[in-house]
């Protein structure tokens, strides 16, 4: 392929990375399409671009990014005094809120229905467990606390291996057009 081609395809490719990268508000697999986009991209081009150990970076940032927003509901919730069930319970609320979340605000109501269905499973746990209002409340609140860095958490995973793919193309584009030129 020629040059112009090649950056074409590399535009296209950061394009996509990058929309697919911002799918994870909206509670898509967003960092898992990003890995999956940069597979084949380099698959595509030899592993020249994008080598083996960009997709071993990668894929560790991905399962991180999952692991750190799943933990961080439930082990807000357990923070702020909620018991082992309010931090299931904030997990499967958020999960929930997310869902009838994004029916509002062309799928942007997924972050506050994420972060309120996190809220919202930790009170409903902890008043049936404990029937204590302030208790409860606070098990909700770090249930939502915890799922807001969570997803702050997993934007950031994910940025930084879209960050990593960003330089390494452009800098192999850069390489390209030198060697060209020279």
């Amino acid at each position: 392929m020629n040059p112009y081609g090649q950056l074409i395809v590399a535009v296209i490719f950061l394009a996509f990375a990058a929309l697919a990268w911002l799918s994870s508000v909206f509670h898509l697999p967003g960092n898992w399409i990003v890995f999956l986009l940069a597979l084949l991209y380099g698959w595509s081009e030899g592993f020249n671009v994008i080598p083996l150990w960009v997709l071993g970076v990668g894929l560790g940032l991905c399962a991180l990014g999952e692991l750190f927003e799943l933990l961080t509901g439930f082990f807000g919730a357990r923070a702020f005094g909620g018991s082992r069930w309010s931090g299931l319970f904030a997990v499967a609320g958020a999960i929930l809120g997310a869902l009838f979340g994004a029916a509002f605000g062309y799928g942007l109501g997924a972050i506050p229905g994420t972060v309120l269905g996190a809220f919202l499973g930790a009170l409903a746990s902890e008043l049936v467990r404990q029937k204590h209002a302030g208790k409860a409340i606070m098990a909700g609140f770090g249930a939502a606390l915890g799922r807001a860095a969570g997803l702050a958490g997993k934007l950031a995973c994910g940025g930084a291996f879209l960050a990593l793919l960003w330089v390494r193309v452009i800098w192999m584009a850069v390489q390209s057009w030198d060697a060209m030129a020279g």
